[in-house]
């Protein structure tokens, strides 16, 4: 079962989940700096989007969203834009709630300029949510699908990203607790919140690259290299002397 944003909202309003989008804000806008000339996407869960526009205004900013809080109402998996027209597009928690999210990230791909940016914020299995999406006890967490780290890695591989940062954070159990909470949150203040793992949620940043290749049909001849994201040529025999 996919992430509802209905449920993400919600507990992003709890306690933990207050704890949680501070650290995901702190921590982009650590890594991102969001310039006027940058024409940028938002896409995900609201609240901390409109913390992070708010704190960095962009007249090039977007919020796209199928909810009336949205500048361009539309949906993940068929994005109103021409291909490769976006500086920037920054998804909090999006792959989390699509069925189909590699479907979807090939259209984040369609649309993001040569050089362009991403950063993916998502859910992290490999953390204390792992351990509540096990145990019987009423979670959000429990019984659903995560995007993981790995996977994340390979698409960016296949799809030619260079990876800039990849950032665990939030090392606080989600518990509904506030005295568990406040008991635990030397997690956050302590030598373990230093270690890039185990965090409850990831925060990718990654460039999409440009490469030169040389056509295999002309490949002998001057002049023929061209911009774009193309498989590595094979070089064969039956050249023109």
């Amino acid at each position: 079962m996919n992430f509802k944003f209905s449920e993400i909202n919600q507990w992003y309003q709890t306690r933990s989940g207050i704890i949680n989008a501070s650290i995901i804000i702190n921590s982009i806008n650590k890594i991102f700096k969001i310039s006027n000339d940058k024409k940028i996407l938002y896409l995900g869960q609201n609240s901390i989007i409109t913390k992070i526009m708010n704190s960095n205004y962009n007249f090039n900013s977007f919020y796209l969203s199928d909810t009336d809080s949205a500048d361009i109402r539309g949906e993940l998996k068929n994005l109103p834009f021409e291909e490769s027209s976006l500086d920037c597009i920054i998804m909090i928690h999006s792959l989390d709630n699509e069925k189909d999210p590699h479907a979807a990230f090939r259209e984040i791909d369609r649309v993001l300029k040569e050089d362009g940016e991403i950063i993916i914020v998502g859910f992290n299995k490999t953390s204390f949510l792992g351990i509540f999406s096990l145990l019987p006890i009423k979670s959000i967490f429990r019984n659903k699908k995560y995007i993981s780290i790995n996977r994340l890695l390979d698409w960016m591989k296949l799809f030619s990203y260079e990876i800039r940062h990849i950032l665990n954070v939030n090392k606080i159990p989600p518990f509904k607790n506030q005295r568990l909470i406040n008991f635990f949150y030397f997690l956050n203040n302590s030598i373990f919140s230093k270690i890039n793992f185990f965090g409850n949620s990831y925060v990718f940043f990654a460039n999409k690259k440009t490469y030169k290749y040389i056509s295999v049909k002309n490949w002998h001849k001057k002049d023929n290299i061209i911009l774009g994201k193309f498989a590595k040529p094979v070089v064969h025999n039956n050249y023109e002397k």
